[in-house]
Protein backbone atom coordinates (compact mmCIF):
# COMPACT_ATOMS: atom_id res chain seq x y z
CA UNK A 1 0.00 0.00 0.00
CA UNK A 2 3.02 2.43 1.04
CA UNK A 3 4.91 1.73 -2.28
CA UNK A 4 1.35 2.31 -4.47
CA UNK A 5 1.07 5.28 -2.70
CA UNK A 6 4.64 6.54 -3.71
CA UNK A 7 4.12 5.94 -7.02
CA UNK A 8 0.89 7.61 -7.12
CA UNK A 9 2.60 10.42 -5.56
CA UNK A 10 5.47 11.06 -8.29
CA UNK A 11 3.13 10.15 -11.35
CA UNK A 12 1.11 13.26 -9.79
CA UNK A 13 4.68 15.38 -9.76
CA UNK A 14 5.83 14.46 -13.27
CA UNK A 15 2.47 15.16 -14.39
CA UNK A 16 2.58 18.63 -12.67
CA UNK A 17 6.15 19.15 -14.01
CA UNK A 18 5.21 18.11 -17.85
CA UNK A 19 1.90 20.92 -17.35
CA UNK A 20 4.27 23.22 -15.90
CA UNK A 21 6.87 23.55 -19.31
CA UNK A 22 5.72 25.36 -21.97
CA UNK A 23 5.54 24.31 -25.38
CA UNK A 24 8.58 25.90 -27.67
CA UNK A 25 6.66 27.01 -30.66
CA UNK A 26 8.47 26.65 -33.98
CA UNK A 27 10.40 29.60 -35.85
CA UNK A 28 8.60 31.24 -38.00
CA UNK A 29 9.29 31.58 -42.13
CA UNK A 30 11.14 35.15 -42.59
CA UNK A 31 10.82 37.70 -44.99
CA UNK A 32 12.14 37.97 -48.11
CA UNK A 33 14.90 39.79 -49.10
CA UNK A 34 14.59 42.96 -50.65
CA UNK A 35 16.88 44.65 -53.35
CA UNK A 36 20.64 43.39 -53.39
CA UNK A 37 23.16 45.60 -53.93
CA UNK A 38 26.42 45.69 -55.49
CA UNK A 39 28.75 48.47 -53.21
CA UNK A 40 32.17 48.00 -54.23
CA UNK A 41 34.29 45.76 -56.31
CA UNK A 42 38.00 44.88 -56.29
CA UNK A 43 40.67 42.94 -57.93
CA UNK A 44 43.51 41.46 -55.96
CA UNK A 45 45.94 38.50 -56.16
CA UNK A 46 46.08 35.36 -53.84
CA UNK A 47 49.12 32.42 -54.50
CA UNK A 48 49.77 34.07 -57.54
CA UNK A 49 46.12 33.99 -59.12
CA UNK A 50 44.03 36.67 -60.11
CA UNK A 51 40.72 37.45 -58.64
CA UNK A 52 37.94 40.01 -58.50
CA UNK A 53 36.18 40.27 -55.22
CA UNK A 54 32.59 41.73 -55.52
CA UNK A 55 30.66 43.31 -51.90
CA UNK A 56 27.20 43.14 -51.85
CA UNK A 57 24.32 44.29 -48.94
CA UNK A 58 20.71 44.26 -48.67
CA UNK A 59 17.84 45.18 -46.75
CA UNK A 60 16.94 43.05 -43.27
CA UNK A 61 14.35 40.60 -43.70
CA UNK A 62 11.71 40.67 -41.33
CA UNK A 63 12.71 37.53 -38.47
CA UNK A 64 15.58 36.57 -40.80
CA UNK A 65 18.84 35.33 -38.25
CA UNK A 66 21.47 34.49 -41.11
CA UNK A 67 21.43 35.00 -44.60
CA UNK A 68 22.25 32.62 -47.59
CA UNK A 69 24.13 34.27 -50.45
CA UNK A 70 23.82 32.42 -53.92
CA UNK A 71 26.32 33.13 -56.92
CA UNK A 72 25.85 31.54 -60.21
CA UNK A 73 26.97 32.27 -64.48
CA UNK A 74 23.64 32.53 -65.24
CA UNK A 75 19.96 33.95 -64.08
CA UNK A 76 19.04 30.60 -64.48
CA UNK A 77 21.54 28.90 -62.83
CA UNK A 78 21.75 31.02 -59.78
CA UNK A 79 17.92 30.26 -59.19
CA UNK A 80 18.72 26.45 -59.09
CA UNK A 81 21.81 26.83 -56.59
CA UNK A 82 21.23 24.50 -53.38
CA UNK A 83 24.40 25.59 -51.88
CA UNK A 84 25.12 28.94 -51.22
CA UNK A 85 28.85 30.30 -51.83
CA UNK A 86 28.79 32.15 -48.15
CA UNK A 87 26.53 32.25 -45.09
CA UNK A 88 26.49 35.42 -42.88
CA UNK A 89 24.31 37.11 -39.79
CA UNK A 90 24.36 40.57 -41.13
CA UNK A 91 22.88 42.13 -44.37
CA UNK A 92 26.20 41.87 -46.25
CA UNK A 93 28.81 39.81 -48.16
CA UNK A 94 31.78 40.09 -49.88
CA UNK A 95 31.91 37.26 -52.63
CA UNK A 96 35.90 36.23 -53.12
CA UNK A 97 37.83 34.31 -55.59
CA UNK A 98 35.81 35.21 -58.37
CA UNK A 99 36.72 35.59 -62.39
CA UNK A 100 37.83 38.63 -62.98
CA UNK A 101 35.51 40.84 -66.18
CA UNK A 102 32.91 38.09 -65.79
CA UNK A 103 29.22 38.29 -65.51
CA UNK A 104 27.93 36.64 -62.22
CA UNK A 105 24.58 36.02 -61.02
CA UNK A 106 23.90 37.11 -56.83
CA UNK A 107 20.72 36.08 -55.07
CA UNK A 108 19.87 36.23 -51.26
CA UNK A 109 17.51 34.10 -49.01
CA UNK A 110 16.96 34.49 -46.16
CA UNK A 111 16.62 32.32 -42.66
CA UNK A 112 14.97 31.67 -39.21
CA UNK A 113 16.62 28.07 -37.54
CA UNK A 114 16.01 25.70 -40.38
CA UNK A 115 13.38 27.82 -42.02
CA UNK A 116 13.71 29.80 -44.99
CA UNK A 117 12.09 32.35 -46.80
CA UNK A 118 11.74 33.63 -50.13
CA UNK A 119 14.72 34.65 -52.33
CA UNK A 120 15.42 38.18 -53.21
CA UNK A 121 15.40 39.47 -57.01
CA UNK A 122 18.21 38.02 -59.23
CA UNK A 123 20.97 40.48 -59.81
CA UNK A 124 23.98 40.81 -62.29
CA UNK A 125 26.80 41.94 -62.19
CA UNK A 126 31.08 42.16 -64.15
CA UNK A 127 33.42 41.43 -61.95
CA UNK A 128 36.46 44.12 -63.08
CA UNK A 129 38.85 43.66 -65.59
CA UNK A 130 42.23 45.11 -63.84
CA UNK A 131 42.96 48.05 -61.48
CA UNK A 132 46.39 50.08 -61.27
CA UNK A 133 47.77 51.34 -58.38
CA UNK A 134 49.11 54.84 -58.75
CA UNK A 135 50.81 57.17 -56.85
CA UNK A 136 48.23 60.27 -55.59
CA UNK A 137 51.09 62.68 -55.91
CA UNK A 138 51.50 61.88 -59.59
CA UNK A 139 48.24 60.69 -60.52
CA UNK A 140 45.51 62.30 -58.44
CA UNK A 141 42.17 61.39 -57.58
CA UNK A 142 39.74 63.09 -60.06
CA UNK A 143 36.26 64.10 -59.71
CA UNK A 144 34.60 63.49 -63.47
CA UNK A 145 30.99 64.27 -64.07
CA UNK A 146 28.94 63.69 -66.81
CA UNK A 147 25.52 65.51 -67.12
CA UNK A 148 21.80 65.81 -69.48
CA UNK A 149 21.02 68.92 -68.83
CA UNK A 150 18.49 68.89 -71.93
CA UNK A 151 18.20 72.36 -72.78
CA UNK A 152 17.58 71.82 -76.38
CA UNK A 153 14.46 69.11 -76.26
CA UNK A 154 13.02 69.71 -72.93
CA UNK A 155 11.00 72.67 -71.74
CA UNK A 156 11.64 75.80 -69.31
CA UNK A 157 15.27 75.44 -70.11
CA UNK A 158 15.71 79.35 -69.15
CA UNK A 159 14.54 78.46 -65.33
CA UNK A 160 15.96 74.97 -64.87
CA UNK A 161 19.66 76.48 -66.38
CA UNK A 162 19.86 78.20 -62.19
CA UNK A 163 19.20 74.63 -61.03
CA UNK A 164 21.65 73.02 -63.27
CA UNK A 165 24.49 74.96 -62.10
CA UNK A 166 23.53 75.16 -58.13
CA UNK A 167 23.79 70.73 -58.78
CA UNK A 168 27.79 71.57 -60.34
CA UNK A 169 28.17 73.95 -57.54
CA UNK A 170 27.21 71.09 -55.45
CA UNK A 171 28.90 68.68 -56.72
CA UNK A 172 32.08 70.40 -57.39
CA UNK A 173 33.94 67.92 -60.31
CA UNK A 174 37.03 68.88 -61.49
CA UNK A 175 35.82 68.03 -64.94
CA UNK A 176 32.13 68.21 -66.34
CA UNK A 177 30.91 67.11 -69.90
CA UNK A 178 27.90 68.48 -70.55
CA UNK A 179 25.18 66.97 -73.20
CA UNK A 180 22.11 68.70 -74.88
CA UNK A 181 23.79 71.63 -74.21
CA UNK A 182 22.98 74.22 -77.28
CA UNK A 183 21.20 76.22 -75.28
CA UNK A 184 23.93 77.00 -72.73
CA UNK A 185 24.42 80.22 -74.32
CA UNK A 186 25.79 82.67 -71.73
CA UNK A 187 24.62 80.25 -68.70
CA UNK A 188 28.11 80.54 -66.65
CA UNK A 189 29.16 78.75 -63.34
CA UNK A 190 31.86 80.02 -61.42
CA UNK A 191 34.63 78.41 -60.86
CA UNK A 192 34.56 76.88 -64.35
CA UNK A 193 36.22 77.49 -67.79
CA UNK A 194 34.83 76.19 -70.42
CA UNK A 195 37.17 74.35 -73.70
CA UNK A 196 36.89 75.61 -77.08
CA UNK A 197 34.53 73.77 -79.61
CA UNK A 198 31.70 72.20 -77.65
CA UNK A 199 28.20 73.16 -78.69
CA UNK A 200 25.96 70.31 -78.06
CA UNK A 201 28.07 68.52 -76.17
CA UNK A 202 30.28 70.89 -74.05
CA UNK A 203 33.72 70.00 -71.69
CA UNK A 204 33.97 72.45 -68.39
CA UNK A 205 36.95 72.17 -66.02
CA UNK A 206 37.69 73.57 -62.69
CA UNK A 207 40.15 76.37 -63.19
CA UNK A 208 41.45 76.56 -59.71
CA UNK A 209 42.43 72.58 -60.68
CA UNK A 210 43.36 72.36 -64.27
CA UNK A 211 44.08 74.30 -67.12
CA UNK A 212 44.12 74.17 -70.98
CA UNK A 213 47.75 73.02 -72.77
CA UNK A 214 48.67 74.72 -75.36
CA UNK A 215 51.34 74.07 -78.09
CA UNK A 216 53.09 76.07 -80.20
CA UNK A 217 52.45 74.82 -83.67
CA UNK A 218 55.98 74.03 -86.29
CA UNK A 219 55.71 76.48 -89.61
CA UNK A 220 54.34 73.29 -91.56
CA UNK A 221 50.87 73.25 -89.71
CA UNK A 222 48.14 74.98 -90.91
CA UNK A 223 45.26 76.24 -88.71
CA UNK A 224 42.61 78.71 -89.29
CA UNK A 225 42.71 79.67 -85.86
CA UNK A 226 45.98 81.75 -86.21
CA UNK A 227 45.86 84.66 -85.80
CA UNK A 228 46.84 87.07 -89.07
CA UNK A 229 50.28 88.79 -89.10
CA UNK A 230 50.05 92.90 -89.07
CA UNK A 231 52.43 95.56 -89.74
CA UNK A 232 52.67 98.48 -87.43
CA UNK A 233 50.27 100.15 -89.53
CA UNK A 234 47.51 97.11 -88.66
CA UNK A 235 47.47 96.12 -92.32
CA UNK A 236 47.41 92.41 -93.28
CA UNK A 237 50.95 90.82 -94.21
CA UNK A 238 51.19 89.39 -97.41
CA UNK A 239 53.51 86.09 -98.50
CA UNK A 240 54.83 85.77 -101.92
CA UNK A 241 51.81 84.34 -102.76
CA UNK A 242 49.83 87.50 -102.33
CA UNK A 243 48.26 85.94 -99.32
CA UNK A 244 48.07 86.77 -95.46
CA UNK A 245 50.08 84.85 -93.48
CA UNK A 246 50.05 83.67 -89.73
CA UNK A 247 51.38 85.72 -86.90
CA UNK A 248 54.68 83.79 -85.09
CA UNK A 249 54.75 82.01 -82.70
CA UNK A 250 51.27 80.68 -83.01
CA UNK A 251 49.81 79.05 -80.05
CA UNK A 252 46.93 77.31 -79.53
CA UNK A 253 45.08 75.12 -76.65
CA UNK A 254 45.86 71.31 -77.76
CA UNK A 255 41.87 70.79 -78.52
CA UNK A 256 39.79 69.34 -81.36
CA UNK A 257 36.16 67.54 -82.34
CA UNK A 258 35.67 64.56 -83.42
CA UNK A 259 33.07 64.94 -85.67
CA UNK A 260 31.09 61.07 -86.56
CA UNK A 261 27.65 61.51 -88.51
CA UNK A 262 24.61 63.03 -86.34
CA UNK A 263 27.17 63.79 -83.05
CA UNK A 264 30.02 66.26 -82.70
CA UNK A 265 32.41 65.16 -79.82
CA UNK A 266 35.07 67.21 -78.37
CA UNK A 267 37.91 66.47 -76.62
CA UNK A 268 40.82 68.49 -74.81
CA UNK A 269 43.74 68.17 -73.23
CA UNK A 270 43.51 69.48 -69.89
CA UNK A 271 46.59 70.23 -67.46
CA UNK A 272 45.83 69.67 -63.43
CA UNK A 273 48.40 72.38 -62.08
CA UNK A 274 49.18 70.77 -58.45
CA UNK A 275 50.41 67.50 -60.09
CA UNK A 276 51.68 68.57 -63.78
CA UNK A 277 49.81 65.50 -65.37
CA UNK A 278 48.29 66.21 -68.60
CA UNK A 279 45.32 64.13 -69.36
CA UNK A 280 42.47 63.92 -72.84
CA UNK A 281 39.30 64.62 -71.83
CA UNK A 282 36.26 63.59 -74.50
CA UNK A 283 32.36 64.30 -74.24
CA UNK A 284 30.00 62.32 -76.06
CA UNK A 285 26.57 61.84 -76.87
CA UNK A 286 25.86 58.62 -79.14
CA UNK A 287 22.69 58.41 -81.26
CA UNK A 288 18.92 58.17 -78.77
CA UNK A 289 16.80 55.40 -79.56
CA UNK A 290 17.23 51.86 -77.56
CA UNK A 291 16.16 49.84 -81.02
CA UNK A 292 18.27 47.26 -81.95
CA UNK A 293 18.76 49.08 -85.05
CA UNK A 294 19.99 52.31 -83.70
CA UNK A 295 22.62 49.88 -81.66
CA UNK A 296 24.66 49.52 -85.03
CA UNK A 297 25.03 53.50 -85.48
CA UNK A 298 25.82 54.12 -81.81
CA UNK A 299 28.95 51.03 -82.62
CA UNK A 300 29.81 53.41 -85.54
CA UNK A 301 29.82 57.05 -84.27
CA UNK A 302 32.40 55.69 -81.44
CA UNK A 303 34.36 53.87 -83.71
CA UNK A 304 34.69 57.18 -85.73
CA UNK A 305 35.38 59.33 -82.33
CA UNK A 306 38.39 57.03 -81.84
CA UNK A 307 39.63 57.05 -85.46
CA UNK A 308 39.01 60.66 -85.29
CA UNK A 309 40.88 61.46 -82.05
CA UNK A 310 43.67 59.30 -82.92
CA UNK A 311 44.53 61.69 -86.26
CA UNK A 312 44.23 64.60 -84.72
CA UNK A 313 46.36 63.98 -81.91
CA UNK A 314 48.98 62.73 -84.27
CA UNK A 315 48.46 65.82 -85.91
CA UNK A 316 49.76 67.45 -82.64
CA UNK A 317 52.46 64.94 -82.45
CA UNK A 318 51.34 63.60 -79.92
CA UNK A 319 49.64 59.35 -79.31
CA UNK A 320 46.29 58.65 -77.83
CA UNK A 321 47.93 55.37 -76.90
CA UNK A 322 50.68 56.71 -74.63
CA UNK A 323 48.41 59.45 -73.01
CA UNK A 324 45.62 59.14 -70.16
CA UNK A 325 42.39 59.19 -71.94
CA UNK A 326 38.80 59.35 -69.99
CA UNK A 327 35.45 59.22 -72.50
CA UNK A 328 33.32 60.72 -70.53
CA UNK A 329 28.73 61.43 -71.86
CA UNK A 330 25.65 59.90 -72.68
CA UNK A 331 25.92 57.00 -74.40
CA UNK A 332 22.32 56.19 -74.75
CA UNK A 333 22.91 52.25 -73.81
CA UNK A 334 23.25 49.71 -71.20
CA UNK A 335 23.10 45.91 -70.46
CA UNK A 336 19.07 45.64 -70.69
CA UNK A 337 19.31 47.20 -74.28
CA UNK A 338 19.14 45.11 -77.43
CA UNK A 339 22.67 45.30 -78.70
CA UNK A 340 24.66 46.74 -75.98
CA UNK A 341 27.17 44.88 -76.82
CA UNK A 342 28.16 46.26 -80.37
CA UNK A 343 29.38 49.80 -78.36
CA UNK A 344 30.96 47.49 -75.71
CA UNK A 345 33.04 46.08 -77.87
CA UNK A 346 34.21 48.71 -80.07
CA UNK A 347 35.29 50.53 -76.37
CA UNK A 348 37.28 47.22 -75.45
CA UNK A 349 38.89 47.35 -78.79
CA UNK A 350 40.14 50.72 -77.70
CA UNK A 351 40.71 49.42 -74.27
CA UNK A 352 38.03 51.41 -72.84
CA UNK A 353 35.62 49.62 -69.90
CA UNK A 354 32.89 51.01 -67.82
CA UNK A 355 33.96 52.79 -64.53
CA UNK A 356 30.67 51.55 -63.06
CA UNK A 357 31.73 48.20 -63.35
CA UNK A 358 35.22 49.16 -62.08
CA UNK A 359 34.75 51.26 -59.34
CA UNK A 360 35.59 50.10 -55.85
CA UNK A 361 32.39 51.73 -54.46
CA UNK A 362 29.24 52.30 -55.70
CA UNK A 363 25.96 54.73 -54.49
CA UNK A 364 22.31 54.04 -55.83
CA UNK A 365 23.60 51.37 -58.39
CA UNK A 366 19.88 50.64 -58.76
CA UNK A 367 18.74 54.10 -59.24
CA UNK A 368 19.24 54.71 -63.25
CA UNK A 369 20.96 58.46 -64.53
CA UNK A 370 18.12 58.43 -66.94
CA UNK A 371 14.78 59.71 -65.99
CA UNK A 372 12.76 60.84 -68.93
CA UNK A 373 9.42 60.91 -67.16
CA UNK A 374 10.90 63.40 -64.32
CA UNK A 375 9.69 61.17 -61.51
CA UNK A 376 11.48 62.31 -58.01
CA UNK A 377 10.86 58.52 -57.38
CA UNK A 378 13.69 56.76 -58.50
CA UNK A 379 13.31 54.77 -61.53
CA UNK A 380 14.95 51.29 -60.74
CA UNK A 381 16.67 48.52 -62.80
CA UNK A 382 16.61 45.92 -60.97
CA UNK A 383 18.82 43.39 -62.54
CA UNK A 384 21.80 45.17 -63.65
CA UNK A 385 21.37 48.69 -63.24
CA UNK A 386 20.28 50.44 -66.60
CA UNK A 387 22.70 53.73 -67.04
CA UNK A 388 22.90 55.51 -69.76
CA UNK A 389 25.34 58.12 -68.46
CA UNK A 390 28.93 56.74 -68.47
CA UNK A 391 32.37 57.28 -67.89
CA UNK A 392 34.72 55.06 -69.38
CA UNK A 393 38.64 54.49 -68.52
CA UNK A 394 41.54 51.89 -69.24
CA UNK A 395 41.51 49.57 -66.29
CA UNK A 396 44.84 48.38 -66.04
CA UNK A 397 45.75 51.95 -66.38
CA UNK A 398 43.30 53.62 -64.03
CA UNK A 399 42.03 52.95 -60.70
CA UNK A 400 38.06 54.41 -60.23
CA UNK A 401 37.59 55.03 -56.42
CA UNK A 402 33.67 55.21 -56.97
CA UNK A 403 30.99 55.57 -59.03
CA UNK A 404 27.85 57.42 -57.97
CA UNK A 405 24.10 58.50 -59.23
CA UNK A 406 24.14 62.05 -57.51
CA UNK A 407 21.35 63.25 -57.99
CA UNK A 408 20.00 65.37 -54.71
CA UNK A 409 18.05 63.37 -52.20
CA UNK A 410 15.61 63.56 -49.67
CA UNK A 411 13.84 60.93 -47.63
CA UNK A 412 14.68 58.72 -50.61
CA UNK A 413 13.30 60.86 -53.33
CA UNK A 414 15.06 62.92 -55.94
CA UNK A 415 14.67 66.88 -54.66
CA UNK A 416 12.07 68.82 -56.88
CA UNK A 417 12.01 70.77 -58.86
CA UNK A 418 14.35 68.47 -61.02
CA UNK A 419 17.14 69.92 -62.98
CA UNK A 420 17.01 67.97 -65.84
CA UNK A 421 15.51 64.64 -67.42
CA UNK A 422 18.97 63.00 -66.02
CA UNK A 423 20.93 62.38 -62.70
CA UNK A 424 24.30 63.79 -62.50
CA UNK A 425 26.79 61.01 -62.58
CA UNK A 426 29.72 61.23 -60.85
CA UNK A 427 32.77 59.18 -60.34
CA UNK A 428 36.24 59.62 -58.71
CA UNK A 429 39.26 58.07 -60.49
CA UNK A 430 43.03 58.04 -61.09
CA UNK A 431 44.10 57.47 -64.56
CA UNK A 432 47.62 56.65 -66.18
Amino acid sequence: MRLRLLACALTAVLAAATLGTPSVAAPKKPGKVGLVSVTGTATYTSAGKKYARVSVSWPRASRATRYQVFVGNSKAQVAKQKKPRTTVRSPKATIKKLKRNKVYWVQVRALNGKRAGSRSARIARVTPAASATLSTARHPVYSLMSYNVCSNACSRWSTRAPLVVREVQRLKPDVLALQEASRWGTTVIPGYTETLGGKDNRILYRTAAFEQVEQTLSPEQQSAECPLAVDPENNLVLGDDGKPVRAEPCILPVDGIADPPGKQAPWAVLRHRASGQTVVFVAVHLQVDDKRSMATRRATQATDIFSALGAQLAWWGRNVRSMPVVVLGDFNTNRSRAGNNRLESVMHANGFYDAYEQARSLSRQHFNTANPRWLTKPVVGVTWGDHVDKVWVRPGRSRVVSWANAGRMSGGRFVAPLPSDHHPLLVRAQVS
